[in-house]
């Protein structure tokens, strides 16, 4: 099946975003812990949860599109069915 242009976009960002989730986490932590190892673990937690927050964007933009697919192919299917029943 041939992908979008867009669903190749949307895959990328996702990966991108699971990369920088890992590696970002990492350096935040890296950065912050001169402050106080509280500070850096509170820091590292907003910081997944915020990156958490852009990837669950992300896979919901991702279902929507696939959702909006499958509801056009229904649709075309069932006016098909539809105009084979007017002409019977």
């Amino acid at each position: 099946m041939k992908r979008s242009t867009f669903e190749m976009l949307l895959s990328f960002l996702v990966g991108f975003a699971w990369a920088l989730l890992v590696l970002g986490s990492f350096f935040v932590f890296k950065i912050t812990v001169y402050f106080g190892f509280p500070f850096a673990l509170l820091a590292t937690l907003f910081f997944i949860f915020f990156s958490l927050f852009c990837i669950l964007m992300l896979e919901g933009l991702n279902i929507y599109k696939s959702h909006t697919e499958e509801l056009r192919e229904q649709t075309r299917l069932l006016r098909r069915i539809a105009e084979s029943l007017d002409r019977a």
